[in-house]
């Protein structure tokens, strides 16, 4: 009996492609150094029983139409973006995904991970790191003491935190032990966070104007598209910097460069773009050195990656066998079975 065939949208790690290997016909899309093309997808596509994406990787309507006898779409992501629901749900896909973890603790967890990840970004825009690293390659040593590359002090300094969630209670921890003085925007206040991480509860303009260094934390919503935009980074202080490894869109880039232009702010730094996962930055935004890009890699840490890769496929091997999924985004396609 033939095995069913499962395409995956880029390099598997070695422990979870060995599992499907076991049970299933496997095929990669070899490149894991950006997001799968849409017609390389959709042929992909038309042969598979099954398709296990990433999180960027974009399955539109006519990635469904070109196989709507899919069994599965299943994505490393905790979320259903980039993924066309009303497609799938009109085709009964189910459209699964990584379980949501109920707490910052679990192996499945990337919420340490992505504290880091901001972390080392406000550290490396603050300190300038990636430019005394050029410097360096370049033959430039300008010496201990040297006024040529001043940065901006850290410890001490006030960091305002938007949205208080279990990343940005990370972030919380983190500045502790850097003595900043912390300060929080969400929508609903954390008494027993304010207590335990010496966090204070501000308004989100106030947090704007007090902090040297704002790090965004929201969930992304209609309501938090754009969040910072015009308005808001002109509230900033001049030597502040902003960093988001949240999503995108929370941030309207083209008012970030221009502020950046302006010298309204000092610096930013970005794991996250406008467009993924194909961004098109202009040339003179990427070109600015006070500005630190990474192609969004926070939970990008071998220990778990191999947890996230092997988490999805549990999930497979679960629809497999009949039993239920953790995560499905569009369970009315079951119900809608029941009820027929």
């Amino acid at each position: 009996m033939d095995k069913p065939k499962i395409f995956v949208t880029q390099p598997l790690e070695e422990s979870a492609l060995k599992r499907l290997q076991a049970v299933m016909d496997v095929q990669i899309h070899p490149d894991a150094s950006k997001s799968i093309l849409k017609d390389d997808l959709i042929n992909a596509v038309r042969t598979a029983d099954y398709l296990f994406c990433r999180l960027g990787d974009i399955v539109d309507a006519d990635v469904i139409a070109a196989n709507p006898n899919l069994k599965l779409i299943i994505t490393m992501a905790t979320a259903s973006a980039n993924i066309d629901m009303d497609a799938a749900t009109r085709h009964k896909i189910p459209v699964a995904g990584r379980r949501v973890p109920s707490s910052g603790f679990e192996p499945d967890s990337i919420i340490e991970e992505t504290a880091d990840m901001a972390w080392t970004l406000l550290m490396c825009v603050a300190r300038r790191v990636i430019e005394g690293n050029e410097l360096v390659r370049a033959g430039i040593f300008p010496g201990g003491q040297s006024p040529y590359m001043i940065g901006a002090k850290v410890c001490e300094k006030t960091l305002g935190i938007l949205g208080l969630g279990k990343v940005g209670k990370a972030m919380a921890r983190r500045a502790q032990g850097f003595n900043m003085k912390i300060l929080y925007y969400d929508m609903q206040r954390f008494p027993e966070a304010e207590s335990e991480l010496g966090a204070e509860y501000t308004s989100f303009e106030e947090l704007l104007k007090e902090s040297d260094f704002v790090t965004l934390h929201p969930l992304y919503t209609p309501e938090t598209h754009h969040l910072i935009s015009t308005k808001e980074l002109a509230l900033m202080k001049s030597t502040a910097f902003l960093i988001n490894t949240s999503r995108g869109p929370v941030v309207d880039q083209a008012a970030l460069i221009e502020a950046l232009r302006k010298k309204e702010i000092a610096g930013a730094a970005l794991d996250v773009f406008e467009g993924e996962p194909h961004p098109a930055l202009p040339e003179d935004f990427v070109a600015m050195k006070n500005v630190v890009l990474t192609p969004h890699f926070g939970s990008a840490v071998a220990e778990k990656r191999e947890i996230m890769s092997n988490t999805v496929v549990d999930m497979i091997l679960d629809f497999m066998s009949g039993r239920p999924l953790a995560t499905v985004f569009n369970p009315e396609i079951y119900q809608e079975e029941v009820k027929s």
